[in-house]
């Protein structure tokens, strides 16, 4: 009888070791696959970036500028010399909403030939640009 108290308790032993384990290397290979996406492989240089630029039409950058994120459209304007720093969420989102196609795409390209973008909205920007490259 002995015996067998032992043997399930080892038993549970080996169980909780092997899901601990299981779970340690779940935790550290799930962030080597998310480094490893599509959008970390595709750099541009700046001399491409700006090829893609010249070919996007107006209403894709003015698309890209929406997609952006609302600092990254702070800064935007800002460089484009409409500070919206002080205004509310709200007001923020009616403004860029009420903007016109060209004022976007103007922003977007001074934006874009910046260094300001945070990495997701480069991404992006890449990705839009090598598709576009493609057509």
């Amino acid at each position: 009888m002995f015996t067998n108290t032992r043997k399930v308790g080892m038993h549970k032993k080996i169980q909780n070791a092997l899901a601990l384990a299981g779970i340690t290397l779940a935790l550290a290979t799930v962030p080597g696959i998310a480094q490893t996406s599509d959008s970390s492989k595709m750099k541009m240089s700046d001399k491409d970036r700006m090829t893609a630029l010249g070919k996007m039409s107006k209403e894709d950058k003015a698309a890209m500028f929406d997609k952006m994120s609302d600092p990254d459209k702070m800064m935007a304007t800002k460089m484009a010399g409409h500070d919206m720093s002080k205004m509310s969420a709200p007001d923020r989102m009616a403004a860029t909403d009420k903007m016109s196609v060209e004022d976007k795409a103007m922003m977007y390209d001074k934006m874009a030939m910046g260094k300001h973008m945070d990495k997701m909205d480069k991404a992006a920007m890449d990705k839009a640009a090598m598709d576009k490259m493609k057509k």
